[in-house]
C-alpha cells in the first residue's frame, strides 16, 4: 500500500516509465547483438525514422502501446477488480512480445534471416542441442539462467502492473490518457502505412500480429520451396560423365569458414588483409604458384556453412534448412550427382575431412555419407588427437589436421585425390588461435597450449587474427604439395557479429594452381590475378561453382576439348526442373562412379 502512495505522488512520470520501459526492453535483444555496428543515440530525422534507417531500440511496440491506450481510456476498466485481471493480459503480450523478439534477433542478427517458423524450427530448434554441447558453458550457468528468467518475469509482472493497477485513470488525468491513446493510434496508421516494415524486427514501429502474419507467409513460401526441392532432377543438368579428363591433378576444395567479403569492405579490417595477401602471393609465387581470385555470394549469411558448402557441390541454392533436409533426404537410395561423384567417376578418391570433436547421431552421419558419397570420411576418431582443441565443435588445430591429411594422403594407394575441408579455427567466436608449430605433429600434446588462459580479444580482432593464423596454415599446406595440384578455397559466408548488412552475402574465392594457363582462364568469370579480388566486379554466385570448375577443368585436361559443359551461374532454377523428361530412379541406374578409359 505505501508502494502504491509513494507511486500516485509521481503518478504520470512512473506511468510514462512504465509504459516506455516496457516498449524500450523489447527492442534491447536486438540491440545488444547488434550493438558492435548501431548507435545507442543515433541522429534522430524524420525521414530516418519514418524509413526505419535509423539505429538503437527507440521503436514503438504497437501491442505493447495499444493495450496500455486501451487499459487507460476504457471506462469498464475503471474498478480496480478489473484491472487487475487485465494486467495479466498486458503481462502476456508483453511476455509473448519479448520471446518473439528474441527470437527474431537471433534470425536477423546472427543470419540476416526473416523469422519463419518453418525454417527455423529445422535450423535452430534441429541445432541447439549441438549449440549446447560445443558452447564451453559452466555448470552455474542454467541456475543463472534460471534467476534470469524470473526476474525478468518479475519486470514484466511491474511493467504491466504500474500503468494498469497501481495507477488510477482519473489521476492520471485526462491528457496523459488522450496523449497514450494518440502515440497507440499514430503507430497503428504507421503500420497501414508501412506494412512491410511493422513485420521486420528492425522496423520503426514493430507489430507483433504483423510479424507472426508474415511468418506465417514465408513458412508457406519455404514449405512450397521443400516441395520443388523433392522434384529436383538434377542429372539431365549435371550427368557429367561424358566429360573425360585426361589429365588427373589433385584437386582440393577447401571451404574457409567465416572467410567474408567485409575483410575487403570494412576499414577495420581492410589494410591488414590486404597486407596479408601480399604476404601469401609473394609466398607462394616464389614457390612457382599463380592464383586469381573473385567474390561469390553464398545463400547463407553468418551461418548455416552446410548450405553453401553444399550449394557449391551440388549446383543448388540451399539458403534454407528445410530445403537442405530435403534435398538430402531425396538422394539416399539415389546418389546425387554432385562434384565429388563426378571426380569419382574420372578415377579420383573423394575424401571428406571432418575433424570436429563431435559425434553425430549414427543415423545423421550415415545420411551425410550417402548423400556426399566420399570415398573416406576422416573424422576426429581418425587424426588421434590428443592436444588441446580450439575453435567450434571444438577441433584440432587446422595445422595438425592439414599435417595430417598430407601424411594420410602418401600413404594411399596411386590415385588421384579429391579432397573437401572445411576449415574450423575462424569459426565464432574467432578465439583462441593455435599456436604454430615447426611441426605439425607438436600440436599433439595436451601441455603445448591453455587455450583457457589466452586473453579475451574484442571480436574484430579475435577475428582478424584467426584469418592470420589460418592464412599461414593454407599458404604452407599449398607450397608443400605436388607440383600439379590445383585449391579452390572458397568462404562459405560472412563472420557473424563483426560484418552487417552493408557488406553483402558476397564471400571470397580463389583458383590456386602451378598452371598459369588454368589460372587465367577465370579471369573470363571476373576473377582478378592475384590474391586480391575486384570487389566491382559481379561476384559469382556458390551454386554455379560446380558447373564453372567442371567446365574449367575439362577445358584445361579433358579428352574432348572442343566438348565443354555449361556453364549455369546460378545453378538449376527450380522453376526450369519440374517438368522432369524422365524420372529420377531411372536416370539413376546409369550414374554409377567408374574411372575413365585410358587414352
Amino acid at each position: 500500500m505505501k508502494r502504491i502512495v509513494r507511486l500516485r505522488r509521481h503518478g504520470r512520470l512512473w506511468f510514462w516509465l512504465a509504459v516506455w520501459g516496457g516498449n524500450f526492453l523489447l527492442f534491447v535483444p536486438l540491440f545488444a547483438l547488434t550493438a558492435a555496428r548501431g548507435k545507442f543515440f543515433p541522429l534522430l530525422t524524420a525521414h530516418t525514422w519514418l524509413q526505419g534507417s535509423n539505429d538503437g531500440p527507440w521503436h514503438l511496440a504497437l501491442e505493447w502501446l495499444g493495450v496500455v491506450a486501451v487499459g487507460v481510456n476504457w471506462k469498464w476498466l475503471a474498478s480496480l477488480h478489473r484491472r487487475r485481471w487485465y494486467r495479466w493480459l498486458a503481462f502476456a503480450v508483453l511476455a509473448l512480445f519479448l520471446i518473439y523478439q528474441v527470437y527474431a534477433a537471433v534470425d536477423v542478427a546472427l543470419y540476416r534471416n526473416r523469422p519463419n517458423f518453418y525454417n527455423d524450427w529445422a535450423f535452430l530448434g534441429g541445432g541447439l542441442g549441438f549449440v549446447w554441447d560445443s558452447l564451453p558453458l559452466p555448470w552455474w550457468s542454467w541456475p543463472l539462467a534460471v534467476v534470469g528468467v524470473v526476474l525478468i518475469a518479475g519486470m514484466l509482472y511491474v511493467l504491466a502492473s504500474v500503468p494498469l493497477v497501481w495507477m488510477s485513470p482519473r489521476r492520471l488525468g485526462r491528457t496523459t490518457r488522450w496523449c497514450v491513446a494518440v502515440l497507440a493510434g499514430a503507430a497503428l496508421v504507421y503500420v497501414f502505412v508501412f506494412p512491410d516494415q511493422a513485420a521486420h524486427p528492425e522496423g520503426k514501429v514493430v507489430s507483433l500480429s504483423s510479424e507472426i502474419a508474415a511468418n506465417i507467409r514465408r513458412s508457406r513460401q519455404t514449405l512450397a520451396r521443400v516441395s520443388a526441392m523433392q522434384q529436383v532432377s538434377p542429372y539431365k543438368i549435371y550427368d557429367y560423365r561424358r566429360y573425360t579428363l585426361a589429365e588427373h591433378p589433385n584437386v582440393y576444395l577447401f571451404f574457409l569458414e567465416s572467410y567474408g567479403s567485409v575483410l575487403l569492405k570494412d576499414s577495420v579490417f581492410h589494410s591488414r588483409y590486404v597486407k596479408l595477401m601480399d604476404a601469401v602471393q609473394q609466398e607462394l609465387s616464389t614457390a612457382g604458384w599463380h592464383m586469381a581470385s573473385g567474390l561469390s555470394r553464398s545463400p547463407v549469411w553468418g551461418g548455416g556453412s552446410w548450405m553453401a558448402y553444399t550449394s557449391a557441390l551440388s549446383g543448388v541454392r540451399i539458403a534454407q534448412q528445410p530445403q537442405y533436409l530435403a534435398l538430402k533426404y531425396s538422394f539416399q537410395d539415389t546418389p546425387y550427382p554432385n562434384l565429388g561423384r563426378y571426380m569419382q567417376s574420372q578415377g579420383y578418391r573423394f575424401t571428406w575431412v571432418v575433424p570436429i570433436d563431435r559425434k553425430l547421431n549414427p543415423a545423421v552421419q550415415a545420411a551425410n555419407q550417402r548423400f556426399y558419397g566420399p570415398d573416406q570420411w576422416l573424422t576426429f576418431a581418425d587424426l588421434n588427437y590428443h592436444g588441446p582443441e580450439y575453435s567450434w565443435g571444438p577441433s584440432p588445430p587446422d595445422q595438425y589436421t592439414l599435417g595430417f591429411l598430407r601424411a594420410w594422403l602418401a600413404k594411399q594407394p596411386p590415385r588421384p585425390n579429391f579432397v573437401f575441408f572445411l576449415t574450423q579455427n575462424t569459426h565464432y567466436y574467432f578465439a583462441p588461435v593455435p599456436p604454430l608449430m615447426a611441426d605439425w605433429r607438436a600440436l599433439n600434446n595436451p601441455a603445448i597450449d591453455d587455450p583457457a588462459s589466452h586473453p579475451k580479444l574484442p571480436l574484430p580482432e579475435a577475428y582478424m587474427k584467426a584469418v592470420i593464423y589460418d592464412w599461414h596454415v593454407l599458404a604452407d599446406f599449398i607450397r608443400t604439395t605436388g607440383p600439379n595440384d590445383v585449391f579452390f578455397l572458397v568462404g562459405d559466408h560472412q563472420p557473424p557479429l563483426v560484418s552487417g548488412p552493408q557488406d553483402g552475402y558476397e564471400t571470397i574465392m580463389h583458383v590456386i594452381a602451378r598452371d598459369p594457363a588454368f589460372v587465367n582462364s577465370f579471369t573470363a568469370y571476373g576473377l582478378a590475378l592475384g590474391m586480391l579480388p575486384d570487389i566491382h566486379t559481379t561476384p559469382l554466385h556458390h551454386e554455379g561453382l560446380y558447373s564453372l570448375l567442371v567446365r574449367q577443368m575439362v577445358a584445361r585436361w579433358g579428352v574432348n576439348l572442343h566438348d565443354l559443359p555449361a556453364y549455369h551461374p546460378q545453378g538449376i532454377r527450380l522453376a526450369g526442373i519440374l517438368p522432369k523428361v524422365r524420372s529420377i530412379d531411372h536416370k539413376a541406374q546409369k550414374f554409377k562412379p567408374r574411372a575413365p578409359e585410358q587414352p
